[in-house]
């Protein structure tokens, strides 16, 4: 994990009616990269600026993102609930950042970077695809699922916030049981998990903006790596 300094000196954006949606989602995102707290709005939405924090509000619906822009590591705090979710998680995939941890005492996911080495993949869908996946391969039950998988430990104990090799999957009570080295994380068939496949050799893309920039740049504060 690598730490750098905030960076709250860059002058904020004016608000502009004339934004779409989908543009106004993109530049919170940027500017929570970035580290710039960004004031827009439109018929729709809005962002407000909040003690170190940046808020992205429906005008409808209330608020949907809390992002941190002055502690390290930056993330951010997103409602899966909201009519905008799916395309506020995918602009933050763009940037990789990944839900890597669900709120204890609310229904957000939590948004931090993270950063695949070049012998992996990342993915993040659900508990119920990953189990898809897992047993889709035409493996039998003694052969297992093949340790090419790994997925991110979230969960109420620090020890589990780190990448561990997936050994199997069960339904136990109605839940998915993640079976990983020395424990078993429980979650339910909708939540959202993040997983990384190895591809041997196999360089992957990695995720840049529209101008070719990759998405670690000066402005972020702190990342994680697959092979932490």
């Amino acid at each position: 994990m690598v730490f750098t300094q905030p960076n709250l000196t860059m002058p904020s954006h004016n608000s502009d009616g004339s934004l779409s949606d989908s543009e106004l989602i993109q530049t919170f995102v940027e500017g929570f990269v970035q580290g710039r707290p960004v004031l827009l709005s439109n018929a729709n939405l809005r962002t407000e600026p909040l003690f170190g924090s940046m808020q992205l509000i429906d005008n409808k619906e209330g608020l949907i993102s809390t992002a941190n822009i002055k502690q390290a590591p930056i993330s951010a705090k997103i409602r899966p609930v909201s009519a905008y979710w799916g395309e506020l998680h995918e602009a933050m995939m763009e940037q990789s950042f990944y839900p890597l941890a669900k709120g204890e005492q609310s229904d957000c996911y939590i948004y931090r970077y993270c950063a695949p080495t070049d012998n992996h993949e990342m993915h993040c869908t659900t508990a119920k695809e990953l189990w898809r996946v897992c047993w889709g391969r035409g493996y039998s039950v003694r052969s297992g699922i093949p340790l090419d998988l790994m997925v991110w430990g979230q969960g109420p104990t620090s020890r589990r916030e780190k990448w561990h090799a997936l050994r199997s999957m069960e339904c136990e009570n109605g839940q998915l049981a993640i079976k990983i080295l020395g424990g078993t994380i429980r979650v339910d068939s909708q939540d959202l998990v993040v997983w990384a496949r190895q591809v041997g050799n196999t360089r992957t893309t990695r995720s840049y903006d529209r101008e070719g920039r990759s998405p670690l740049r000066a402005g972020m504060r702190g990342y994680l790596r697959l092979n932490n």
